[in-house]
């Protein structure tokens, strides 16, 4: 066959870095030569992003990057800013959400149309009605240490400032046999921490009426495979953290202690007119009965300032919670407008500046916090899933509460091992650490 070359880039969320773990498997199943997107390539794939107008940017300017590498390339978009955005216009073929597990066919389709000789077949689509989760197979070959397992596409919310409920569509289960066999597979490649991932994780199995606490469920049959160590929970909705789903949660020993609950605000007007069905006392409370069914778990969110109607007020409301919270990490986005939602028309926009301002504070608080979440680490044990080894000799990883870690080590530690470490010195990016059972310091 030809030797071509596919390059690929992906935007956003962890949902989108597992599909294009996907896509990139038929690639090379059909034998593709998979090069860096820096790279001279015949076909660039861009999965695409488009929550944020930062998003939108950076996926239109990827899409001209390739053009300009190769202006003879295939470029295909991918994914949520073909489906609602312009992606399409900058590229020569795009390709939606409920149609990548097709990417591998429509792209070898356009390039017979372009004349080129002896083109391989693709690995088979798996065919899916419309409505159904769109199977991709087995993601055993993954661009991270820790491995993802997509179980879940869409969501039902229509919260007001978002339009992923637009480009992903309600939601959509995966088969739980489907999700079991790639655990399997994935622990038989050496894999020992899943990540369970969706765009609305916690209405995992709704769509087929099973009860609020299926994503735990699941968890609980995940760890019964033998070589999965940790299980960790993507993006959870604040809601879904009743006495049941806690319950569950804590009876699963190899599930990690972190909770990723999404908090967008701690005002509570500025919550309704988010549509985020919840108030800050509920929020609170969530966390209040999380922290007291695990030791010190890492409570992570993502945070919008300068909603349309936020007021100073409303404002320093949401940033006293947010210290009253003390979370681990937090992820401040400054609110972009998007086309298709009901917040896009609302009226008290807030001035671009004010925002910055806003964006500033929240991140200092941030840091803050970050640093007192470390330093409860000094001299305490903690296991260390290792990632990679820096320039510097320090190898990093993540404890199973989400704690970022930085060791020293004599011999090599091998990518993935999981390590027992001893705090040493806090930082607000990191902890320092030792190895536990050597008397190494740095």
């Amino acid at each position: 066959m030809t030797n071509l070359k596919a390059a690929f880039l992906t935007l956003g969320c962890k949902t989108n870095h597992y599909e294009t773990d996907a896509i990139r498997m038929q690639f090379e199943a059909a034998g593709f030569q998979i090069v860096d997107f820096g790279e001279t390539a015949n076909v660039y794939l861009v999965n695409t992003c488009t929550v944020t107008a930062e998003a939108d940017r950076k996926s239109r300017q990827m899409l001209r990057r390739a053009r300009q590498a190769n202006p003879q390339a295939l470029v295909v978009a991918l994914g949520c800013q073909v489906v609602i955005g312009d992606a399409a216009d900058w590229a020569d073929l795009g390709i939606g959400n409920t149609d990548k597990s097709r990417t591998c066919e429509k792209v070898l389709e356009q390039l017979r149309r372009r004349g080129l000789p002896d083109l391989p077949d693709c690995p088979a689509a798996r065919l899916h009605e419309d409505g159904a989760f769109d199977e991709m197979g087995q993601v055993g070959k993954q661009s991270e240490t820790r491995a993802y397992i997509k179980i879940e596409d869409g969501c039902n919310q229509f919260c007001s400032y978002c339009a992923i409920p637009l480009a992903r569509g309600r939601v959509r289960s995966r088969e739980r046999a489907h999700i079991l066999a790639e655990a399997v597979s994935l622990a038989e490649r050496g894999y020992r921490e899943v990540v369970l991932t969706g765009i609305h994780l916690c209405s995992y199995g709704s769509d087929r009426g099973e009860p609020d606490h299926a994503v735990m469920d699941l968890a609980l049959e995940l760890a019964g495979i033998p070589g999965i160590e940790r299980i960790r929970l993507g993006s959870l909705d604040p809601k879904s953290v009743t006495g049941s789903f806690i319950r569950l949660a804590a009876q699963n020993q190899k599930l990690c202690p972190h909770f990723h609950l999404s908090l967008q605000s701690g005002c509570d007007r500025t919550l309704a007119h988010m549509n985020r069905r919840y108030t800050a006392a509920e929020y609170r409370e969530a966390v209040r009965a999380l922290r007291a069914s695990f030791a010190d778990p890492g409570i992570t969110t993502d945070l919008i300032v300068g909603f349309p109607g936020e007021s100073e007020d409303d404002f320093r409301q949401s940033l006293d919670f947010c210290r009253e919270m003390g979370f681990l990490r937090m992820h401040v986005f400054r609110y972009s407008a998007r086309k298709g939602t009901r917040a896009a028309s609302m009226p008290g926009r807030v001035d671009p500046q004010v925002i910055a301002d806003r964006s500033r504070q929240m991140m200092a608080l941030a840091s803050d916090m970050a640093l007192a979440c470390h330093s409860r680490q000094v001299g305490r044990q903690l296991t260390v899933l290792t990632e990679r080894q820096r320039p510097d000799g320090l190898y990093e990883g993540y404890s199973e509460s989400y704690v970022p870690v930085r060791f020293r080590a004599r011999q090599r530690i091998e990518t993935g091992s999981l390590v027992t470490v001893t705090g040493l010195k806090a930082d607000a990016d990191f902890l320092l650490a030792k190895r536990h059972d050597r008397q190494f310091m740095i």
